[in-house]
């Protein structure tokens, strides 16, 4: 398993690293138009920005535990367990506190804002239990996985760009 393990560890530097980036630059987008962001309810920010600071958090999390050395498979998937299970629990409270739009959700956004980052986090979950028990099928379907929360969080960031793009007060 620990081979297993091994021969991913280009794959979780790119992914971490990627996160780690995607992160800090959501950061600057914010800061770009604090107004616009300041114009709206913390609910709001809570429930579209927030959400995909934790997206790419968690891949740039799962990525550090991938590469951290000396970890058993039985430990790396308890951690991650534990990271699939705080990732649905932070989900249902950001949706269960309807830090929603006063619209409704468009089916896209439907998608992307709840479906797809619950899937992600079931698969992580059940990604940990493979790897905790040594299952090679666990590592391939983490990988999936965090490509998967990574495109989530891309693309909800473009759609905050474009929303803080036609949302830009009038000077």
């Amino acid at each position: 398993m620990f081979e297993e393990l091994h021969a991913w560890h280009e794959f979780y530097v790119l992914i971490g690293t990627s996160a780690a980036a995607l992160t800090g630059i959501m950061f600057v987008v914010v800061s770009i138009s604090p107004e616009t962001i300041a114009a709206r309810s913390a609910a709001g920010v809570r429930a579209f920005v927030t959400p995909t600071i934790v997206f790419f958090t968690t891949a740039l999390v799962v990525s550090g535990l991938m590469l951290a050395p000396h970890l058993t498979p039985a430990w790396l998937g308890l951690l991650l367990a534990l990271a699939g299970f705080g990732g649905l629990v932070y989900l249902f409270w950001v949706r269960g506190h309807h830090h929603w739009r006063e619209n409704k959700l468009d089916q896209e956004d439907w998608i992307f804002y709840v479906a797809l980052p619950f899937v992600c986090y079931v698969l992580l979950f059940a990604a940990a239990i493979a790897i905790a028990f040594a299952s090679v099928v666990g590592v391939a379907a983490l990988a999936l996985t965090m490509v998967l929360l990574l495109v989530v969080g891309i693309h909800n960031a473009w759609d905050l760009v474009i929303w803080l793009a036609q949302n830009r007060p009038a000077k």
